[in-house]
């Protein structure tokens, strides 16, 4: 009987020994899981607003010439005269090439004498048709000789006139194709005549764009000499090229004094319309495990948030980009090093005024003034680990 009491009384002990170190087995990492610091990162953010923003096509362009006219003879002979050298200014009637007469006068004015004598007997012929001594078949004879005549005259004429050529609007001789004494014959070209007031700044858009511009609108172009000149847009072509199937757009730009010439390069500002737009620093684009261009942003939970946006413009030291929410919190300094989902502690400046905003889901401390980061350009990125005394 004592030796039952005491085997019971050695479990007794031991089943207590045991449950005690179960326990104690159970507690261990519950203290070590309390102990454990869970990790914490500070980034830094900007709340931004949406602004209005005028979107526009930029395109390559050059000048061109309002009219570009070759002047060609009509007639076969020698170059008598050249009036005007290359470069100069002409006034619309100008004399750009003289050919030699030979004797052309001469003709006309054996054609006028001819003229006048089938005039008048004509009128002879009337006379006396009216007293009855003419026929019909004698007055319809006159009648040819006076028509053909006439026709013969104005044709001598029409030649002298054609020994001078003559330039169809005021512009410039950009080029001389013969010299004095050369001979040229009908067709061959005689000189190059520009006008280049206004002058078209041309270039080609996509089928995309085409369908946004609206001919007669104002338009703008920087020129490769630096120059910066306003406009309107002329001509928008209704049909693609077969080639680029891209379509030719025209903007007309005064040009007085012809101080612009042809062929600059430049690129043509067309806008066509107007969006709300967030305007950013271009180093905080980023992408995303899909290649997809977009931002960080955090919500109102401190949670980091990857937005899509589309780039509408650049300029100013920044770009446009549309896609965000009109009032945005915008991660600006250490984007690169959070994810989607994660829990992080911002600093964010609003308006000029630095604040911070604790991640309520983790229960973090405030931040005092001593551990507080200062702020740093957009184009720095940095992590700044929890008690980091930077």
């Amino acid at each position: 009987m004592a030796i039952i009491v005491s085997v019971i009384a050695i479990l007794w002990l031991l089943s207590g020994q045991l449950f005690s170190d179960a326990e104690d087995e159970q507690s261990e990492p519950k203290e070590v899981t309390a102990k454990k610091p869970e990790p914490e990162l500070r980034i830094q953010a900007q709340i931004i607003e949406s602004s209005p923003y005028a979107t526009q096509i930029l395109v390559n362009g050059r000048t061109e010439a309002n009219r570009h006219v070759r002047l060609r003879a009509e007639l076969d002979g020698i170059i008598a005269a050249l009036p005007v050298s290359e470069g100069q200014t002409v006034r619309q009637g100008d004399v750009i090439c003289e050919i030699e007469a030979e004797d052309r006068i001469e003709q006309l004015a054996l054609a006028e004498a001819a003229k006048r004598k089938a005039e008048i007997d004509f009128a002879g012929a009337e006379k006396l048709k009216k007293k009855g001594l003419q026929s019909d078949t004698t007055m319809a004879q006159q009648q040819v000789e006076l028509a053909r005549s006439k026709a013969e005259y104005t044709r001598a004429k029409v030649t002298v006139e054609k020994l001078k050529i003559r330039a169809p609007f005021a512009g410039v001789v950009n080029s001389r194709a013969v010299e004095l004494g050369d001979f040229i014959r009908r067709g061959e070209e005689c000189a190059t005549i520009l006008d280049l007031d206004p002058i078209l700044i041309v270039g080609e858009v996509s089928e995309d764009q085409v369908g946004s511009l609206v001919e007669g609108g104002p338009a703008r172009a920087q020129l490769q000499r630096g120059l910066l000149v306003d406009g309107y847009l002329r001509y928008i072509s209704q049909q693609a090229q077969e080639i680029t199937r891209a379509y030719r757009v025209e903007v007309a730009v005064d040009n007085p004094g012809n101080q612009l010439p042809g062929g600059l390069s430049g690129q043509l500002v067309l806008p066509t319309g107007e969006i709300t737009a967030h305007h950013i620093n271009a180093s905080l684009l980023t992408l995303d495990d899909s290649g997809e261009l977009g931002v960080r942003t955090l919500n109102d939970k401190n949670q980091v948030q990857f937005i899509n946006v589309s780039l509408v413009g650049d300029g100013d030291g920044g770009v446009w980009v549309s896609g965000l929410p009109d009032t945005v919190t915008l991660i600006t300094v250490g984007q690169e090093y959070v994810t989607t989902g994660d829990l992080v502690r911002a600093e964010i400046l609003k308006t000029g005024v630095e604040f911070s905003r604790e991640n309520e889901a983790k229960k973090a401390p405030a931040v005092d003034s001593a551990d507080s980061a200062e702020v740093t350009p957009v184009s720095e990125t940095s992590v700044i680990p929890e008690g980091d005394s930077r």
